[in-house]
């Protein structure tokens, strides 16, 4: 039985010189090449070249695979910490901050609150911009927002962005942030 190799060399040789071979010979390279090859053999030799290729693998690279896995994770976890420190000075009990780090064109990070509600989104902006807050009504405290905001931003800007949600009205008193029910406006007739 000839090797693949040696059928490809042969294969050459009587394309290039058919007067050398008998038609006998021709006709069996085209039966050869017609023939189906044998799948279920060469899939068995692919597996245990495999197999043996996989136990190859040295046991140190394993662990050392799973001490870097491990470091990595702790270093976005202590990352993702040092961030939260960064924008709330300390994370404050019971608070839903979601935050995540976003690019924006100036090249500045920003916090996104994701279901969060009012008074933890307040908690964290007023520290930042070194205000107080006060909300009229205990209900506001628990609204709901879901909302990106950039620290860079200034505060007059920030306030008039809250003031588009419904059921909500901000103002700045000295230096607080007073939280109110925005009124509906009556329709003239």
């Amino acid at each position: 039985m000839m090797h693949f190799d040696e059928k490809k060399r042969l294969f050459l040789d009587m394309q290039e010189h058919p007067e050398n071979y008998s038609d006998e010979q021709l006709e069996a390279m085209i039966e050869d090449i017609d023939r189906l090859p044998d799948t279920a053999a060469a899939g068995k030799r692919f597996a245990h070249k495999t197999r043996t290729e996989r136990r190859g693998l040295p046991q140190w690279f394993k662990v050392a695979a799973v001490f870097f896995g491990i470091a990595f994770l702790v270093g976005v976890a202590y990352a993702a910490v040092c961030v939260v420190r960064k924008y709330t000075g300390k994370p404050a009990e019971n608070t839903e901050v979601i935050v995540s780090p976003a690019p924006v064109p100036c090249g500045k990070e920003a916090l996104r609150f994701d279901n969060v509600p009012l008074d933890s989104v307040l908690s964290v902006v007023a520290a930042h911009y070194g205000k107080e807050v006060r909300f009229d009504h205990d209900k506001l405290r628990r609204k709901k927002l879901i909302m990106t905001w950039r620290p860079g931003t200034p505060l007059p800007n920030f306030i008039e962005r809250l003031n588009a949600f419904d059921g909500i009205s901000l103002g700045l008193e000295e230096n607080t942030i007073v939280v109110s029910e925005a009124k509906e406006e009556e329709e003239e007739l």
